[in-house]
Formats: structure tokens, C-alpha cells, sequence
């Protein structure tokens, strides 16, 4: 808004209003894995904290390795909130992979990694 005064008087005018202020999602308290890592058991993700204008949505992807820092692998379909650990995993590490996603953008944060998996 802006207001112009002379000696005839004020008048104020407006400005068109911008475009909605969008921010990528970015995440700010990493996701957190809990559960006990022994075959049959269930894991369970937490999204972490994310910031993002409009608020993000989220998707997970669990993944394992051998040694738990590379060689991380997609574990098919398991895409839930929950993974209930299957006899593949024994001796692996797993992890989730959380994405925030908003109309600004996409960001992915890792887990931290649980393992070995003992068998059941």
C-alpha cells in the first residue's frame, strides 16, 4: 500500500498482490528409525521435522546394506510408515529414506541405520 500526501490531501493506493510465497521442503531433525533389529520384528520411521511453504507431504523408502554406511539397496514394496523385518535382512542394516515434497519442491533425509539384524 502506498500513501501520497500533498497539500490537496492523501490518497493511498494498493498493489497487486504477489504469487503465494513458496519454500522447498528442507529437513531440519533427520528421520528416526525405532524397533528392534531381529527378523520378524517391526520397524518404524519417523518423518523427522521439515520446514516448507506449502507443507510438505511425505513418502518413505526402506533400504539395506551390507555394511550400514554404503552400498544402500531399495528394498522392494517396502514403501509403509512400518517394516517388519524379513529373513533377507539378517546380517544387514536398514534404514529409511523420508522425502518431503511441496508444490516448491523435493528434498530426501536418511535414518539413522539399525543393525545388524539378528535372525529370529
Amino acid at each position: 500500500m502506498v500513501t501520497a500526501t500533498n497539500s490537496e490531501g492523501t490518497a493511498t493506493a494498493n498493489s497487486t498482490a504477489t504469487a503465494a510465497v513458496r519454500r522447498d521442503p528442507a529437513n531440519t531433525v533427520a528421520p528416526a528409525v525405532t524397533g528392534t533389529a531381529t527378523v520378524g520384528q517391526t520397524l518404524t520411521a519417523s518423518n523427522g521435522t521439515w520446514t516448507g511453504t506449502p507443507t510438505p507431504t511425505y513418502t518413505r523408502k526402506w533400504q539395506r546394506s551390507a555394511d550400514g554406511a554404503t552400498g544402500w539397496a531399495d528394498i522392494a514394496s517396502a514403501t509403509a510408515t512400518t517394516y517388519v523385518l524379513a529373513a533377507a535382512d539378517e546380517g544387514q542394516y536398514v534404514r529409511a529414506v523420508v522425502t518431503g515434497t511441496n508444490t516448491a519442491g523435493t528434498a530426501s533425509a536418511n535414518s539413522n541405520a539399525v543393525g545388524p539384524v539378528a535372525g529370529a
